[in-house]
């Protein structure tokens, strides 16, 4: 009996080690569907920190920055007429401001001239420019200054589906993306403006497009035109400097279901590229990538520099879905939690709806951006914001600053 009533008390034991033991498991090894749960990727984090956003980055700032007025101020000065400006000479001033930390001068009052013969001075010769393969033109205007002419594609109603870097280059994005290294404080972007003088089809690019091999426009997928086959474009200012040309360590493969490698070792990825780049570079990639998430121009596979800084060309394929944030673009930033102090502050001077305020002060703003997109840009500025919160919570990149 006592026998009988041990083993009863052994198997009892074994029962209740089996019960909690299992339960440990359970608890301490979480099952593979709870695993890949808690495996969030790096934009989940990134979204996270989106709904967290600290008060600082949705108001206004206390000191408005004065730099955007400024350079309406000194853009209004011009007389407006041609006949009164001495061209040439308007053009070599022009260049002059070319350095590695501009490529114009927003304090310069001579800005109204510039913009204003941009817009309007005679065009006195046009080529097919073979750079890239997008259909643009090179233009020289009287006073032999030459500027790339990047016609109209699609309304600016256009919602572009599909990756990133899809569709054709949308003017708008051009000069956007100029107006925005202008409230930046970084003008590395080149002048481009909205060209007043509409350039006939027919004569101006009809004949040399057809009859060029190396560029040529589809009948069934022609540039906008008007009842009287003129087009409208932006015409981008065309620095006389010499410029060294890269790829970009974040170029995408542009084939369907492959990942580049920055996309598949993203942790990692940012030290390789420290080993290869300068740190200056590496700051003024940063630096293009949050310029480029602003209008979600996903398509740098290269870039250009002038005496060893990026500079901001071919920012075309911006404004494209306002309803996509393309979060990778920003990969340069989340994978080194770095950041330039002068960046952060700029940033910092645009928060509570200062940036749309900006935006909106710039000439013929309405033209070629929607109230939609406008929106996206304020959203993706929290984004950023976001992206530098991430860094200091999963990096613990409290020094992130430079």
């Amino acid at each position: 009996m006592i026998r009988r009533r041990n083993l009863l008390l052994i198997a009892l034991l074994f029962f209740t080690l089996f019960i909690l033991t299992t339960n440990y498991l359970l608890i301490i090894l979480p099952s593979s569907e709870n695993e890949v749960r808690k495996e969030i990727t790096t934009e989940e984090k990134i979204y996270q920190e989106l709904e967290k956003l600290p008060i600082q980055y949705k108001q206004r700032p206390l000191i408005e920055e004065k730099t955007t007025d400024i350079f309406l101020e000194n853009i209004r000065k011009t007389d407006k007429k041609l006949e009164s400006l001495n061209l040439e000479q308007l053009w070599r001033e022009a260049n002059s401001w070319v350095s590695k930390t501009q490529l114009l001068n927003l304090s310069s009052p001579s800005l109204g001239k510039v913009f204003f013969a941009l817009k309007n001075a005679k065009i006195i010769k046009s080529d097919v420019d073979t750079r890239g393969t997008q259909l643009k033109l090179l233009l020289t205007l009287e006073g032999d200054q030459q500027v790339v002419f990047k016609p109209k594609w699609y309304e600016k109603e256009r919602i572009i589906e599909g990756p990133v870097y899809a569709g054709k280059d949308r003017y708008g994005s051009e000069i956007i993306g100029f107006y925005l290294s202008v409230i930046l404080k970084r003008p590395l972007t080149p002048a481009s403006l909205q060209r007043d003088y509409l350039i006939p089809l027919l004569k101006e690019i009809t004949e040399l497009v057809y009859m060029e091999s190396v560029i040529f426009v589809k009948k069934e997928d022609p540039v906008c035109e008007d009842q009287n086959s003129f087009i409208n474009g932006a015409v981008i200012f065309n620095i006389k400097a010499s410029l060294s040309n890269y790829r970009s360590p974040w170029q995408r493969t542009y084939k369907k279901g492959k990942k580049a490698h920055w996309q598949e070792f993203s942790d990692a990825y940012c030290k390789t590229v420290k080993e290869k780049l300068p740190k200056k570079r590496v700051y003024d990639l940063i630096d293009t990538s949050i310029f480029d998430f602003l209008i979600q121009n996903g398509d740098r596979h290269h870039y250009e520099t002038f005496d060893d800084t990026v500079i901001w060309l071919d920012n075309g394929k911006g404004l494209g879905n306002p309803n996509v944030h393309h979060i990778d673009i920003l990969a340069p930033l989340y994978q080194c939690c770095i950041l330039r102090r002068e960046t952060w502050k700029a940033l910092l001077g645009l928060t509570g709806g200062e940036l749309r305020k900006k935006l909106e002060s710039m000439p013929d703003i309405n033209n070629f951006i929607t109230e939609d997109h406008l929106k996206a840009i304020e959203a993706r500025l929290l984004i950023i914001f976001a992206t530098i919160e991430y860094c200091k919570h999963y990096k613990e990149a409290d020094h992130y600053l430079l």
